[in-house]
């Protein structure tokens, strides 16, 4: 469904959270319709349902098994004698019940795959709305960027009719306005590139992200209580781990293979009209291909239990390495003052409509302070999407 979307208003400008709008939906809003939507989660629902049906369906009967065999002689008009077999086979009755406990497992498993596709489809969102987010902020600085720049604009067309500034100064004004508007036009590209990605994710239905706030993570104090606790709740561990108790049922349900078919029917026998009946038992053994099914079970319990210490060390080697990355941002995050560039593109704007500056010198100043301030907003999206990566399993 569409949702519409309220207009929202920026009330000051910030570098990272300090900004006030209109919400229209937040991170949580938009994870809630993604995983409702999204259309490789509702393909996936309908395919283990279809791997449990396949189980369920080969461990039915068969049908019944009819023969009839008419004879015929010379001298003799019509059949001279027949035979009928009805028949039916089974499974011995103890492989019915090791293959429902297998379709139970399977389900297991495509619960635990599900699962992960869901969480790796809401992360990915997660990620798409956490840097719309930045496209916000950086929104919203560059349009207070290019108000004053307008409004310096004015101000030196009037002091070039006073003759109070020079051709140069006011076409360094015009420049940076052109230049600001190039950056807004940027920074609206990739928000829109940004929006249909997030659309894709949620079934081609439109979603909007007007907040302006990063969400907030809890911080990773201690980083071995963290990974146990993760690891623990890993979905890719999670996976491989129940595969691997579906192989281990499998090898038991493969070694119960050699046990025997039953058939069993009835049997009539007719001679130039006098019938005979009788009934059918029969046994077979499958001694030729069990001992294949059990190697290749065993082969594919090995190979999951492999598996199982690869998807560990992959989840801890993920986590490890998102962690030191998001330690050195940090510190880089901490030495940055925001508070501290904001003053100074007042006081250089009130130096300038002072005269205590020219326009060429203003300018130099204020687009290393506006390259400071976005570097900012990009490390601490940056940060924020890393936090997200390490607290994926609550997803």
């Amino acid at each position: 469904y569409l949702l519409y979307m309220k207009r929202y208003l920026i009330a000051t400008i910030v570098a990272f959270s300090t900004c006030s709008a209109a919400l229209a939906d937040t991170v949580g809003d938009v994870l809630k319709q993604v995983a409702a939507n999204n259309l490789t989660l509702q393909a996936l629902v309908h395919d283990n349902q279809a791997d449990v049906l396949d189980i369920k369906a080969s461990n039915t009967l068969g049908g019944p098994s009819v023969e009839y065999s008419p004879f015929f002689t010379k001298g003799y008009s019509g059949v001279a004698e027949s035979e009928l077999v009805v028949s039916q086979e089974i499974d011995f009755p103890t492989k019915y019940a090791a293959r429902s406990k297998q379709a139970k497992m399977q389900q297991s498993v495509g619960n635990q795959l599900l699962a992960k596709q869901r969480r790796d489809i809401l992360l990915q969102a997660q990620l798409l709305c956490i840097d719309i987010i930045r496209a916000n902020q950086t929104l919203a600085m560059l349009r207070e960027r290019i108000a004053n720049s307008e409004t310096l604009l004015s101000m030196y067309n009037k002091r070039m009719e006073a003759g109070d500034a020079n051709a140069l100064e006011l076409n360094k004004v015009k420049l940076d306005c052109m230049e600001v508007r190039t950056l807004v036009s940027e920074a609206q590209g990739d928000r829109t590139a940004l929006l249909q990605q997030l659309k894709q994710l949620n079934g081609g239905k439109p979603v909007d992200v007007t907040d302006t706030v990063l969400p907030h993570y809890q911080p990773i104090a201690d980083f071995e209580s963290y990974r146990a606790l993760a690891l623990a709740s890993d979905a890719d561990v999670a996976v491989a781990q129940t595969s691997l108790r579906a192989a281990d049922l499998n090898l038991k349900v493969q070694k119960n293979e050699w046990l025997p078919n039953i058939s069993f029917g009835y049997r009539r026998n007719t001679e130039r009209g006098e019938g005979i009946n009788g009934f059918l038992v029969g046994v077979s053994f499958p001694l030729y291909t069990n001992s294949s099914n059990v190697k290749a079970a065993r082969q594919r319990r090995e190979s999951a239990e492999l598996q199982v210490s690869q998807a560990k060390h992959e989840a801890e080697a993920s986590m490890r390495t998102n962690y030191e990355q998001l330690q050195g941002l940090q510190q880089v995050i901490d030495h940055s003052d925001v508070k501290l560039l904001q003053e100074s593109l007042t006081l250089f704007n009130k130096a300038l409509q002072q005269g205590e500056i020219t326009a060429l010198v203003y300018y130099v100043e204020i687009n290393s302070i506006y390259e400071k301030l976005q570097r900012h907003i990009d490390l601490h999206c940056q940060s924020v999407k890393l936090l997200a990566e390490l607290h994926k399993a609550e997803l």
